[in-house]
């Protein structure tokens, strides 16, 4: 019986094992942008691009590729210290991550809180499972919370 329960644990896939995330939270991730070293641009607006770039899920999920870039526009206002009130409209590249057989995902033609990393090249969005730094359809307290946070609000990257 002892052969067996090792046989058996050793034949378990690595997709059953559960993958763990920290709730996302606007305030973390807003510490988390402050703290980077790079810079990041906090922006609320319509997110679009081709859903078709998407890569499917292989049969096998651990053969999940672990980066795929995939452009896209997104269409709102950036954040300030008077809040959401900056025009941007900007080609963007989205960074869709997995983790093994786990994913980001994100939606197009939807509204996000996007925390994009701004670099010579343009901005980028990382979508990963965790959904650390996008959020689909941002409700008023988040738009408030991150800009409590840009006026001063303790926003720590902390756990």
């Amino acid at each position: 019986m002892r052969l067996f329960a090792i046989a058996l644990s050793v034949l378990v896939p690595a997709q059953a094992m559960a993958l763990s995330c920290i709730p996302p939270s606007v305030e973390r991730s807003f510490g988390y942008a402050q703290d980077a070293e790079e810079l990041y641009v906090v922006v609320s607006g319509e997110l679009t691009f081709d859903e078709r770039k998407i890569p499917q899920r292989p049969k096998n999920p651990n053969n999940a590729p672990k980066l795929t870039l995939i452009p896209a526009t997104l269409s709102g206002q950036s954040l300030s210290k008077a809040g959401f009130v900056t025009t941007f409209d900007q080609l963007i590249t989205i960074e869709l991550r997995c983790f093994g057989p786990w994913c980001g995902s994100v939606t197009s033609g939807a509204e996000h809180l996007a925390f994009m990393k701004k670099t010579d090249a343009g901005y980028t969005l990382n979508v990963d499972p965790c959904n650390s730094a996008v959020f689909s359809k941002p409700t008023p307290q988040m738009l408030d919370a991150v800009t409590a946070c840009m006026n001063g609000a303790k926003c720590s990257s902390e756990f």
